[in-house]
């Protein structure tokens, strides 16, 4: 207890300003350079010194950037049309076309803002002053999977991962913890039941409830919110047994080192805490401090939050996400196992 006394704090100051930051950046773009001008690599330029930006690839039709987009390999599509140099030399007006993945609305809205707002002050310079009505460049956006920014689409998801979180993680916590204190563990610790079978009982109870509380999240999500998965439902209920199962063995793990309900909630507290500042559910994982993206791959939390945002806004199928599942699986393997080495009973 004096041990999370001091940590939840120094954690909470230090760590969530870092990690729950609103700026965007590194907002990878991909590039289509119809022009090949002068023009058009000045334009690239101008967005390159911005510091919001990193080019993640160059291709040569909007059908491959889209590709790369559609694999989360890229954030914003750059279209940059043919002619565009000769066009606006003979006084004509040049669209430019910006692609965003809105699936994070917040990223897609502010990083599409920012590219919007270099590319007019760039046609500016090119008109020599600030008159919109004599730019040369338009911009015409297009918010992909989330094409009216609608913030539902993208906050009732991170709920539905809270609701897992709290359920999958509490419940299995306070079970060892309050058999531990009203001594009804004792019997299990003199009976010729396995450690293995033991915790495998209680991950499959807690995760039967989860799902439960998972599929109620659902139907509000749909009839309340008005949310349509794109996606199917297998991708998902899977993608969330696998955490339910890890999050039943991460609370076992808990309470096998907790001797009060009070001590197992208080570290229960601290590590979802982090599970949910760190993981991508409200604030983007490109926003956050570069050393603090690299922790975030020994977060389950990311995983499942890459799936369900996947599936629910883009349609993605298993094909689509095999490293998050492999990695969703592997965590909860693993955590399994050390809940079952962990778990000290008396023969």
């Amino acid at each position: 207890m004096p041990v999370v006394l001091v940590l939840l704090p120094l954690l909470l100051m230090l760590l969530v300003p870092l990690a729950a930051n609103m700026e965007v950046r590194d907002v990878r773009l991909s590039v289509v350079d119809g022009d090949r001008s002068t023009m058009s690599v000045r334009l690239i330029e101008r967005i390159s010194q911005s510091g919001y930006f990193v080019f993640s690839s160059y291709e040569d039709s909007y059908e491959a950037a889209m590709d790369q987009l559609s694999r989360g390999n890229a954030d914003i599509i750059l279209e940059i049309p043919h002619g565009m140099e000769e066009k606006t030399g003979n006084g004509e007006t040049v669209e430019i076309f910006i692609a965003a993945n809105a699936v994070n609305n917040t990223k897609g809205a502010m990083g599409g803002g920012y590219l919007s707002s270099i590319i007019t002050d760039f046609s500016a310079d090119l008109a020599g002053g600030p008159d919109q009505a004599a730019a040369p460049l338009s911009v015409v956006p297009q918010y992909r999977y989330n094409p009216h920014l609608d913030y539902k689409l993208f906050m009732v998801p991170a709920l539905m991962i809270v609701v897992i979180v709290l359920v999958g993680g509490f419940f299995p916590t306070m079970s060892i913890v309050s058999e531990k204190e009203n001594g009804t563990i004792e019997q299990i610790n003199v009976s010729p039941v396995r450690k293995r079978d033991f915790i495998l009982s209680k991950v499959v109870f807690y995760g039967i409830l989860g799902i439960f509380a998972f599929t109620l999240a659902i139907l509000i999500a749909h009839f309340v919110y008005g949310l349509a998965s794109h996606g199917g439902l297998l991708e998902i209920f899977t993608s969330a047994m696998i955490f339910l199962v890890f999050m039943g063995g991460f609370g076992l793990i808990i309470s096998n080192y907790s001797d009060t309900m009070l001590q197992a909630v208080f570290l229960m507290l601290f590590f979802v805490l982090i599970f949910m500042l760190m993981s991508g559910i409200f604030t983007p994982v490109s926003s956050m401090e570069t050393w603090s993206q690299y922790v975030t791959y020994i977060l389950p939390t990311r995983y499942f939050v890459n799936i369900l945002r996947a599936v629910c806004l883009k349609g993605s199928h298993f094909a689509d996400m095999t490293f998050d599942f492999v990695m969703l699986s592997v965590f909860a393997v693993v955590i399994n196992v050390l809940a079952v080495v962990t778990y000290r009973k008396q023969n």
